[in-house]
Formats: structure tokens, C-alpha cells, sequence
């Protein structure tokens, strides 16, 4: 059984390392008993520090976002699905509007309001039975909590409540709402996705069970066209209109260990060295994004017989040699022979993540995961999949 040594990517500190690390070792226990999960956090002493980099940049004049160009009715339902949710994460409390202007005059109340608000306060202090293990971790369940507190408390969770969305609607709206609070709240403070996309839908069903609603599918399409109508009203599509060093602000560190790697990566390279000198063999060398891209060219600079295999997930490092931009090894050229097997894990909807064989055709393996996720969340929801985690196992156990 190989050893697995996880080098992080860009932006990634401390807590959200963590985060990402207790994920791989709880999944590599179910999956491959017996293997050990070694860190390699190297943010705090080789990536840029947090607030670095924001003296030189001015304003700027904001973009538009074109909302009206995308025609929902022609999207494949995983992309109407990952775009709802995209727009969930970036504004939770969408889910409690609703598009029609003016639709709550002369409608009925809903009375069922004030029941499902108080089934929810309850939930927070005792949720399902069908949540447990998604809400095992103590952090993540005082999440939870606080989500569903924030979600009912806020002015759309009050008038919701109040007013009603519609017969039998609140309850799977408060849902998506709290789902999307937790979850959109994580990735914000730069944690890794909490869930996979089939786990997320799952909790939404039993918080929607659990209020007295009955779930209705994996995004509601009437929240998918509250959602969209939101971002064109209020301009949650419109994060582009932030200045320029909010944006920037907003970036950091992220690009600027990438910037910070490409002029000064030996020592990173460095330091990835020394931790596998001092792992035993055999060893898996696991490089999410930017950590893909030191992965490999630590492999390109020298030969080191106790790794037997490189994974790199959401990585850029084929783009970047591609382009001639990769640190350790020259345009046009091929990789070194001693270079060890190589899988390569993306996603479309990752932007960040690319294919490497068309560019080192014979010499990696490129494995398409569908995290069903928007960009960003897509960049760090690979280790919540399921296919993901047996794969990976299945490399692990075969360096027994």
C-alpha cells in the first residue's frame, strides 16, 4: 500500500488545508484501509501573505454583466443545475424571492409559515437523523446551525414566513436556502466543498422532508428562475461590477502564489523534496492545482525512486508547458524518462483544470470527473467525489 503525500494549491491556508486533508484521510480509510495521508502544507511559509499586494492597484471603471445571454432552455440539465447553484452559493436568500412582481398582492397567506420556521429553529439545535454523517464534523454542524439562524432571521427569510412562497413551496425554499448558506459561506472562507453535488441534493431533500415539504428533484426550477431573475435584478452575476481592487483583493493570495511560484518556485520545489525524503515508500504524489504544477516539475528536476505515481487534480502544469511557461522544463520538449506514471483528474466546468495527454501524449492518463458544481466551487469539489476517492484508492492499493 502506497503512501499518499498532498501537496495543496493556490490560496490554500492552514484551516482550509485541513479541511481538504481530514476529507482525504476519512475517504482513503473507507476506500483503502491501511494507507497512510501525509501533508505537505506549505502556504503559510511559501505563499504570499493575506492583505499582500493591494498597495499599487487603482480603481477601475465596473464591467456589465450580460445576463441576458444565456438561454436557460437550451443548457444540458447538469449545466442549468450547476448554474443554479452557482448563483445559490454567491446569494443564498434568493431562493426565498420570487420573480413575478407584485405576486403576493391579493394572494392568500400562507399559515403554514410560522410551523415550518419553528420545524427549522429546531433543526438547528437537532438536525435529522438522515444528516448525521454529513454533519459529523462539529464545525461544519455549528455551520449548519448558524445557516439555518441567518437564513430565517434575514428580511426575505421573515417575509418568506410571513407571506408564504405559494402552496407547499417554503419548505424546500428554506432548504435550498440553508444548503446554499453553509456551503457557499465554506468556499468564501476558502474551504474546500464540503459535499459532493449528490450529497448536497440529498440534504436538501431531508432538511425539505423534515420541514413537512415534499422534495421535488435536485434544484427546483422554479428557484433556478428566482435565482436567475435575482442575479439580472439586484446583479449577483455582477461580482464583475466590484472595482478593481476589490477584485484583486478578492484574488490574493490565490494569484499571487501562482506569480510568486513561477519567479521564485525552487523553493517550494525545495521544500516538496525534503518532504519526500522523509516519507517512506512507495509514495503517491497527490498536486491540486498549483501544487500539481510544483509536483510535477519537482518530478521533471530529479528522479526519486519512492514515488511510483503522480495525481494531479485541477492542475494547469500540461497548459503551462504548453505555452512554455512551465518552470522546469523547455518548450517543445518531452518529459524526462525517469518520470513516473501520471493521472490526471479534471473537470470542464473547473477553469482551472486542464487535460495533460493531448500534451504529453503516452505519458498520463487523463480522467474526467463531473462534480456537477459551478466554477469555483468545481476546483476543490473533486475530493468530495465518490468516483474520485475510489479511483484514487485504486492507485494507492496498487502499490502495495
Amino acid at each position: 500500500m502506497s503512501t499518499l503525500l498532498f501537496v495543496h494549491g493556490t490560496g490554500v491556508r492552514r484551516s482550509a488545508y485541513v479541511g481538504m486533508l481530514t476529507l482525504l484521510r476519512d475517504t482513503m480509510a473507507v476506500h483503502a484501509p491501511g494507507a497512510r495521508v501525509e501533508e505537505c502544507y506549505w502556504g503559510d511559509g511559501f505563499g504570499v501573505p493575506e492583505g499582500v499586494g493591494a498597495g499599487a492597484l487603482p480603481g477601475a471603471e465596473p464591467a456589465q454583466a450580460d445576463t441576458e445571454s444565456v438561454p436557460l432552455k437550451d443548457l444540458p440539465e447538469d449545466d442549468r443545475g450547476a448554474l443554479a447553484w452557482g448563483l445559490l452559493y454567491e446569494d443564498p436568500l434568493s431562493a426565498l424571492r420570487r420573480p413575478e412582481e407584485g405576486a403576493f398582492r391579493g394572494r392568500v397567506a400562507d399559515r403554514t409559515g410560522p410551523q415550518v420556521a419553528r420545524r427549522a429553529r429546531a433543526l438547528a439545535v437537532e438536525p435529522p437523523e438522515s444528516l448525521a454523517a454529513l454533519l459529523a464534523d462539529p464545525r461544519v454542524r455549528e455551520e449548519f446551525a448558524a445557516s439555518v439562524t441567518a437564513v430565517l432571521d434575514s428580511a426575505e427569510g421573515q417575509e418568506a414566513v410571513t407571506r408564504g412562497l405559494g402552496p407547499g413551496e417554503l419548505p424546500a425554499a428554506l432548504a435550498t436556502a440553508v444548503v446554499a448558506h453553509l456551503l457557499g459561506g465554506a468556499q468564501r472562507r476558502g474551504n474546500p466543498v464540503l459535499w459532493s453535488a449528490e450529497q448536497r441534493d440529498d440534504a436538501v431533500r431531508a432538511l425539505t422532508t423534515a420541514l413537512g415539504g415534499v422534495p421535488r428533484g435536485a434544484v427546483d426550477r422554479a428557484l433556478l428562475r428566482a435565482s436567475w431573475w435575482t442575479a439580472q435584478r439586484f446583479g449577483v452575476l455582477g461580482r464583475v461590477q466590484k472595482n478593481r481592487a476589490e477584485i484583486m483583493t478578492g484574488v490574493h493570495p490565490r494569484l499571487g502564489d501562482v506569480l510568486k511560484y513561477l519567479a521564485r518556485g525552487h523553493q517550494l520545489r525545495g521544500f516538496i523534496k525534503d518532504r519526500l525524503a522523509r516519507v517512506d515508500g512507495p509514495v503517491v504524489l497527490l498536486g491540486h492545482s498549483l501544487g500539481g504544477i510544483a509536483a510535477v516539475d519537482v518530478l521533471i528536476e530529479g528522479e526519486f525512486s519512492g514515488v511510483d505515481h503522480l495525481v494531479t487534480v485541477g492542475s494547469q502544469a500540461a497548459h503551462l508547458h504548453e505555452i512554455g511557461a512551465l518552470p522546469c522544463l523547455d518548450p517543445g520538449k518531452p518529459l524526462p524518462e525517469h518520470f513516473p506514471a501520471w493521472t490526471n483528474f479534471y473537470d470542464r466546468r473547473d477553469l482551472l483544470g486542464f487535460p495533460a495527454a493531448p500534451v504529453f501524449p503516452r505519458r498520463v492518463e487523463d480522467v474526467e470527473i463531473n462534480t456537477k458544481e459551478p466554477f469555483p466551487a468545481a476546483h476543490s469539489a473533486y475530493f468530495a467525489r465518490p468516483d474520485f476517492q475510489r479511483r484514487l484508492a485504486g492507485i494507492l492499493r496498487a502499490g502495495a
